[in-house]
């Protein structure tokens, strides 16, 4: 086994594989761009499958070839008894007040500091509006472009005038030049922009980390990104204090309370279920002991009677979120959902939810997990923001109110762009209420009801009616299977013909990292 993997592993074996793999991909892209992905990203995984799948303690008892090692394989049916065990009795969805506050999510912001006003918007590299005669606008440019320096100033400008309580700052700083990453290029942007929320904003901020902030992209080593973590250290210290700071120090999560509104908010590090973070192929088990720790933190809110929103950038449902993990996090929702009144995540640039099934049988859903959409472009949409509003008394949401810039008339103004409110949930699709169970509703409509449908994709898409394309019947149920399900395998099982090609990308990306399991000495 280890001659083996001193052979895979030689430096020739591996330069022959990965100039195979540049000249596969460059069949469908530029050169440069598959050569640069192939040497950020090809060592880092191939490093970590070695690692794993030419480990003689690790294979030889999966081949049945020896006793010992011993790996215990998870069982989810186990967790779920052991969590929900202790579980009260679930609250009904309270009646709410006129007395109201408002907390400001945006997420995915990618701004590029290269962006040209005027370049080309289809230059037929994976990022544009950087170079060439074009008509990248001035506030961005719905394409393959992200927003520019200017656009952000816009924002900070004009939420600061807002009545807002706090700003949870969701992840995804840096552009998407992902072939061309470079670790300290791509810190700049969290730099530059980290002072730009302290020049305009004297509210409290909460921030976390989205995969395109670590480096290489998605790669987040438990343990091991003193790097990373020291330069988010000293960028947000003054944001979430001394014992907030030292816990985010050691793997990238936290827990603090918001003392003018009394929300605790817990930050939480999603690449430690990334399926896409290669260090995690040689163990996947609640990487960092991260879940773990969640389940503490919320037990000691449960305790202390403090209302929780919990902060990811990977929502559960999407590709990129390992099943099994996705599935325990599902069991911990069930078993607090008294105490979770928010779950705000990005990532996937849509305007969607997730809605997360009960356990308990014959019971309402357990909660919703809401990704807003990104204030970047690049998946050909608007700059986007959004303000939770939610009830003083008892803190239950009330409202989703969403501003979007319309780049189709902002970008005739060079002097100045204002951010407006496109729409709030309750006008736009008619719902009684923020519970689980009207947005399960609001599920079903967009499956059944082509106007609620076509609406609902428009808005999903940060883009306007006369914008969007038509969302025919295949467009409805996927958007269903999507809103309708918390966790990815369950999306594709809804709708197995429009997700196929994301399953099996997200089933290979789950069959590299493996089944949860626990060694056994």
């Amino acid at each position: 086994m280890d001659a083996l993997k001193d052979t895979i592993g030689s430096n020739a074996f591996l330069d022959t594989g990965a100039d195979i793999l540049v000249g596969l991909c460059s069949l469908f892209e530029h050169h440069e761009v598959c050569k640069g992905l192939v040497d950020i990203y090809g060592p880092g995984y191939t490093d970590n499958i070695l690692a794993k799948f030419l480990n003689a303690d690790y294979i030889c008892p999966k081949i049945g070839s020896c006793a010992h090692p011993e790996y215990l394989l998870d069982n989810l049916t186990q967790y779920e008894q052991q969590v929900l065990q202790d579980m009260p009795p679930i609250q009904p969805w309270p009646q709410v007040g006129n007395d109201t506050f408002f907390v400001l999510q945006v997420t995915d912001m990618h701004i590029d500091f290269f962006y040209q006003v005027g370049s080309e918007v289809d230059c037929n590299y994976p990022l544009c509006c950087r170079s060439g005669n074009g008509t990248a606008g001035y506030w961005g440019s719905r394409a393959s472009c992200d927003s520019p320096p200017q656009t952000a100033i816009a924002f900070l400008e004009q939420i600061k005038t807002l009545p807002i309580s706090f700003v949870v700052w969701t992840g995804d700083n840096p552009p998407h030049d992902v072939w061309a990453y470079e670790r300290e290029k791509e810190m700049n942007v969290t730099k530059k922009l980290t002072q730009m929320f302290k020049d305009y904003l004297q509210v409290p901020i909460f921030p976390i980390i989205g995969n395109h902030d670590c480096f290489p992209m998605d790669f987040f080593q438990p343990g091991h990104e003193q790097i990373l973590l020291g330069n988010l250290t000293e960028l947000w210290g003054e944001w979430l204090g001394p014992e907030q700071i030292q816990q985010f120090s050691q793997n990238g999560y936290y827990s603090a309370l918001e003392p003018t509104t009394g929300f605790r908010i817990i930050g939480l590090n999603n690449q430690l279920g990334d399926n896409m973070n290669g260090w995690l192929i040689p163990n996947n088990t609640d990487p960092a002991g991260m879940l773990a720790w969640l389940r503490g933190e919320l037990y000691q809110a449960e305790a202390n009677n403090e209302p929780v929103i919990i902060l990811g950038h990977l929502p559960h449902g999407d590709k990129y979120v390992d099943s099994t993990w996705s599935r325990h996090f599902r069991t911990l929702v069930n078993r607090f959902q008294n105490t979770i009144r928010g779950q705000f995540f990005g990532h996937t640039h849509q305007d969607e939810f997730f809605v997360i099934h009960s356990l308990i049988p014959g019971a309402d859903p357990a909660g919703v997990y809401f990704a807003a959409p990104s204030f970047g472009t690049y998946s050909n949409q608007n700059p986007s923001f959004r303000l939770y509003e939610y009830d003083v008394k008892t803190h239950h949401l009330v409202n989703i109110h969403q501003y979007r810039l319309p780049l189709y008339s902002a970008n005739q103004n060079t002097e100045s762009a204002t951010f407006e409110e496109v729409f709030n949930f309750k006008d736009e699709y008619g719902m009684a209420d923020m519970s689980p169970l009207s947005f399960s509703t609001l599920a079903d409509q967009v499956l059944n009801d082509e106007t609620v449908g076509q609406t609902f994709y428009a808005n999903w898409l940060a883009q306007y009616p006369f914008e969007a394309k038509k969302c025919d019947k295949k467009c409805q149920k996927y958007l269903y299977c999507r809103l309708s399900n918390d966790v990815f395998n369950d999306v594709f099982a809804c709708d197995e013909e429009a997700g196929f090609g994301l399953y099996v990308f997200g089933l290979l990306l789950e069959s590299l990292q493996g089944q949860w399991e626990y060694l056994i000495e």
